[in-house]
């Protein structure tokens, strides 16, 4: 069987995976660049495109983390993910080549949950920035073939083919490949009326990003960090959710515009997992960005996450409703992005974390949450993490001081 090296259109130049080695399942998954102990600023977002249930990896190869090499910077975005989803496949067909072997394949495109391959920008500055590197691969006399998304083709390149695609499994029918099995799960729809419990999760999976509006400008009352919550507010036996917080930090001397840019490698470091409430403080300085991941580690639930600000002297809050409904398996988890966040004064967040274990597909979710109020008060918020729901819900309150 032939094998196949696999490249990765960027603006800045095509990028081969070198090597993707299975890790141990409680680690998050990381892309590390050319072999080094350097994880780029995308791993938080691979980790989400491997890890049920956001992610299809494990779903269609059946292990959940993964160090993925690559021999150079790959962005923020989800253009690579046609690329990477490709070398998994590969990987397990044991024909994925680097540096050598029979085919060479260039791609770019997104890949949803039903494994469609989705639009991307900046296509014909990624062809022209790989047009060298394809050229050495012919001379080589190696098969090169460019995949690209159907709605996304320009006109032809001049020395190989464009090949439009709709679904991943296009790739495999054009290479003349056994595509790897895969244990995807059909897509199910609930009876209509149970599916009130999921009618935003769309619009949550949108929102994980928003959260950064939510801490800029914003001060924290005289710099005090706020009392912790020793206990979940409401906890179910066997019900237990975590916290983890990971820093993306720019290196001394250095800024968040070059780690965003690539011009410096950044600094990850996993901070705190919070089973309490409360985490230590984090410094603004220098940080570039957060992922909060929320794992959990009982039985299945449904999730919704509702974060709201703090300001001082503020007397109202802006509340936001990131996930609801979102289902989560034992050891499964979701994240939350936050992009870069710049205050000459502190920033206090809040979020409330609402397992529910939907029984007869009856949600325990508060009806407050459905109705939340504009704006909200301190004391409304309050009322939400004290409430006594209905038995299945459990509630988690959770909140993380940011200072200058």
């Amino acid at each position: 069987m032939k094998s196949v090296r696999v490249f990765i259109l960027t603006t800045e130049g095509p990028v081969e995976v070198q090597r993707i080695t299975p890790e141990d399942p409680g680690v998050q998954s990381v892309i590390c660049l050319d072999g080094k102990a350097v994880s780029l600023p995308v791993s938080p977002a691979y980790e989400a495109f491997v890890r049920s249930p956001t992610g299809v990896i494990e779903a269609c190869f059946g292990h959940p983390a993964y160090r993925l090499d690559v021999s150079g910077r790959i962005t923020e975005g989800r253009s690579w993910q046609l690329g990477v989803f490709l070398a998994h496949s590969l990987y397990c067909a044991d024909i994925l080549a680097h540096g050598s072997g029979d085919i060479a394949v260039f791609t770019t495109g997104e890949v949803d949950r039903d494994l469609n391959v989705l639009a991307v920008n900046d296509v014909t500055e990624k062809l022209r920035q790989a047009d060298q590197r394809i050229t050495e691969l012919l001379q080589q006399g190696m098969e090169v073939t460019v995949f690209l998304p159907r709605e996304n083709m320009p006109s032809r390149h001049a020395a190989v083919p464009l090949v439009p695609v709709s679904a991943v499994a296009d790739v495999f029918a054009k290479l003349g490949l056994k595509a790897p099995p895969v244990s995807l799960p059909p897509r199910t729809e609930m009876p209509r009326k149970r599916s009130r419990s999921t009618g935003l999760i769309i619009f949550g999976l949108a929102a994980v990003t928003a959260i950064a509006a939510l801490a800029y400008h914003y001060a924290l009352w005289e710099n005090k960090a706020v009392a912790p919550v020793a206990e979940p507010v409401k906890q179910l036996p066997g019900v237990e959710l975590t916290t983890t917080v990971i820093e993306t930090r720019a290196p001394a001397g250095k800024t968040c515009a070059a780690v965003h840019f690539n011009k410096t490698r950044p600094n990850i470091v996993e901070t705190v997992v919070s089973n309490s409430g409360r985490f230590i403080d984090s410094r603004l300085r220098a940080l570039c960005g957060l992922v909060y991941r929320i794992t959990n580690k009982g039985p299945p639930v449904n999730l919704t996450v509702l974060g709201v600000r703090s300001a001082q002297g503020d007397k109202t809050l802006r509340a936001k409703l990131f996930f609801r409904g979102q289902h989560i398996d034992r050891a499964g988890h979701v994240s939350m992005t936050i992009k870069a966040l710049r205050s000459d004064v502190p920033i206090q967040l809040q979020f409330l974390l609402f397992a529910d274990m939907i029984r007869d597909g009856v949600s325990r979710l508060p009806e407050r949450i459905d109705a939340l109020p504009e704006p909200v008060t301190a004391e409304y918020f309050d009322a939400l993490s004290s409430e006594r729901p209905s038995e299945g819900l459990s509630i988690y309150r959770v909140s993380h001081i940011l200072a200058p």
